[in-house]
């Protein structure tokens, strides 16, 4: 199992660099074309359709609280927040990300409505039927404990509240992403308390995906320029290992909402 201050340290790494590489932007405007959230630019794979929808179910929540689970560097929590009127609250386990995001609302202006902390999707330490609506977007794959982070969404949430995630499914232990994974989450939703109210595979994903991957896996001496040669072998690398993947698994975006 790959340790969890592992991952937080390759996200370390990679937060500010990837927002710094003009190549790994181009690439993924490139593969995502209309689709692509250019005002978030993600480190995911999720195109702007699932953002739209999650915006149309929670609606406006003026002053209401969002929680941005696995935050990276905040785009899509600070996105809502500004569309919906709503507070936001961020965590991840990147102490760097989590520094990133802290300084990307000051820029934006948004300090007073948008904070950042370091921690775990399944101890979130956040209050009780605290949050309006939780988002967590391509993050469950590294989560040694999925139904213990659907429980902790769950528990913040009020009741009748929204929780929105998009991840991969397939069976088993995944080594390179050191967590056991999950064919099918809506059991878990179930269970965890939660009604299911969107679960689809995303309008053309798997062209999506592979595009970006080819691409960051052609692109290896571009990146080397932009962000030396430690952060370009692993994205090379990364994309070199999705791709042996990306037939037996699927991307699944989904919505729950907590029952009442």
């Amino acid at each position: 199992m790959v340790d969890q201050t592992q991952i937080a340290a390759t996200f370390d790494q990679l937060t500010g660099l990837r927002l710094q590489s003009p190549t790994l932007e181009r690439l993924w405007q490139k593969a995502y074309g209309d689709s692509y959230p250019a005002q978030i630019r993600p480190n995911a794979f999720y195109p702007v359709e699932v953002l739209a929808t999650i915006e149309r179910l929670i609606g406006q929540s003026d002053g209401l609280l969002l929680a941005e689970l696995g935050c990276g560097h905040g785009g899509a929590g600070r996105y809502l927040a500004r569309r919906l009127g709503m507070r936001v609250t961020g965590l991840d386990i990147s102490p760097r990300s989590v520094a990133v995001a802290e300084m990307l609302a000051a820029d934006e202006g948004l300090s007073d409505c948008a904070s950042f902390q370091v921690g775990d999707v399944a101890a979130t330490g956040l209050s009780t039927g605290s949050c309006a609506a939780a988002i967590c977007l391509d993050v469950l794959p590294y989560v040694p404990d999925k139904a213990a982070a659907l429980r902790e969404a769950a528990r913040i949430l009020v009741p009748g509240g929204w929780y929105g995630f998009t991840t991969w499914e397939q069976e088993g232990f995944s080594d390179r992403l050191g967590a056991a994974q999950v064919a099918d989450h809506r059991p878990l939703l179930d269970a965890c308390g939660f009604e299911v109210a969107v679960y689809e595979e995303p309008r053309d994903w798997r062209r999506q995906h592979k595009a970006l991957l080819d691409s960051i896996a052609a692109h290896g001496r571009d990146l080397r320029l932009d962000m030396g040669e430690g952060p370009a072998t692993f994205m090379v690398n990364m994309a070199h290992s999705a791709l042996t993947e990306l037939s037996s698994r699927r991307y699944v975006f989904g919505i729950g909402r907590r029952r009442r």
